[in-house]
């Protein structure tokens, strides 16, 4: 039975962890931490179709003045940061003419339209189906029209078969009674699912792996070297010997990449978000966004889940909630939210690669190392889906997409 390391157990080391188990293969997954607590913990929880529409297409040139300056609710950018990442930014926009950004389009599509049935088949193996609601999810405009400010995004949606309905504000309250009346119209993009909670999900899928006979090391590795007798070292408090590697570490994984070969055009999306109590009476029972605002509501077994949009900023910078303060009032405005949950805010990082597609794949010139990071905003969604393509690639099978676009290999 070949032996392979998995580093992190977040949805996607997990994912991995659970396809090469199911395939014969004897896993370990490694993190430094006990409880699912990072960006598998703090995201929205939606499992989206819609998300193949990616942040840098065609119309984030003309828009980009409102970013730069931090005039967007949902971009606030580190001048800092971006100076001293100019080539990952020149390499962003580069890729969202229209051209290039519909091809990784195309590409990422392909991954997510399996994402909601490799989900399915994990939570039903984990006895958690109860978890899942397949109710889509609402994108919604106060005082734009949607089906005007989305034009372009619609036409991608039918091109990639992706079942949406334009609402006017009538159709909305009837949909979701539990918002106030201050939209004037939205999309509603059905064949999207989410969970209940993200967090309790990928936990649930660590107590899957484990009892089908994985095993978990916490702890905390701060290096990579390569073994003498091949493959790798992983160095924490003990040194682990490593056959073939995984490395699904989302934010970190490139700072350990770095310590045996170089690493990739990576950059940091941060996201915040804080629980509020669901009061009684009629209840938003299903994730929106407020484009126009830049926040998303998502209803939990642990309450309300307010989340912001993204702050471009080192992972290791101050954590500074001021933008998800920025959207506390116009939630407000569309959510009933009871209490805020005292000590509920939670601040993370999505790992953003230039062409907005994941690095899945062999690291070109380093036998046995694989790579599975880089998932911006599509980690939840695609982390089963990741893994089933990272297992079939070390297995050496006919892979269910077209991998090539994902390879690290495209980066050198």
């Amino acid at each position: 039975m070949q032996e392979v390391y998995v580093l992190g157990s977040g949805i996607v080391g997990v994912s991995c962890g659970l396809s090469l188990i199911e395939k014969g293969f004897d896993v370990t997954l490694v993190d430094k931490s006990d409880k699912v607590k990072e960006t598998s913990y703090g995201n929205a929880g939606v499992i989206a179709r819609s998300s193949a529409y990616v942040i840098n297409n065609k119309n984030l040139i003309p828009n980009l003045k409102g970013y730069i300056f931090n005039k967007s609710p949902s971009v606030r950018i580190g001048y800092h940061y971006l100076a001293k990442n100019i080539g990952w930014a020149t390499q962003f926009l580069w890729q969202s003419f229209e051209k290039r950004s519909e091809i990784n389009m195309t590409h990422l599509d392909g991954l997510i339209s399996v994402a909601l049935n490799e989900h399915k088949k994990w939570l039903m193996k984990a006895g958690e189906m109860s978890r899942l609601r397949e109710t889509g999810w609402l994108k919604l405009f106060r005082s734009q029209n949607a089906d005007i400010a989305t034009q372009y995004e619609q036409s991608i949606y039918r091109r990639f078969g992706i079942d949406y309905e334009c609402l006017d504000r009538d159709a909305i309250m009837a949909l979701e009674p539990g918002l106030k009346p201050i939209y004037n119209s939205g999309l509603y993009i059905k064949d999207t699912a989410s969970v209940d909670h993200p967090g309790e999900v990928t936990q649930a899928y660590i107590d899957l792996f484990i009892s089908l006979g994985g095993k978990v090391i916490r702890d905390s590795i701060s290096r990579l070297s390569h073994s003498p007798d091949g493959g790798y070292i992983l160095h924490g408090q003990t040194d682990y010997s490593a056959p073939q590697l995984v490395l699904a570490a989302g934010p970190w994984s490139n700072d350990l990449l770095g310590t045996i070969a170089k690493p990739l055009p990576m950059c940091f999306e941060r996201g915040y978000h804080e629980r509020y109590e669901i009061p009684e009476g009629k209840q938003v029972t299903r994730p929106i966004y407020d484009v126009e605002r830049g926040f998303v509501v998502t209803p939990t077994t642990k309450g309300y889940r307010l989340s912001s949009g993204s702050e471009l900023k080192d992972k290791n910078a101050p954590w500074s909630p001021d933008q998800l303060r920025s959207i506390s009032k116009p939630a407000h405005e569309a959510v009933n939210f009871g209490p805020v949950i005292k000590d509920s805010l939670w601040a993370g990082c999505r790992p953003t690669l230039p062409d907005s597609l994941p690095a899945i794949g062999a690291y070109p010139g380093k036998l046995g190392l694989w790579l599975a990071f880089g998932h911006q905003h599509v980690g939840f969604s695609t982390g089963p889906a990741t893994g089933r393509l990272i297992a079939e690639m070390i297995a050496s099978e006919t892979t269910f997409i077209d991998a090539q676009p994902f390879q690290p290999s495209r980066f050198f």
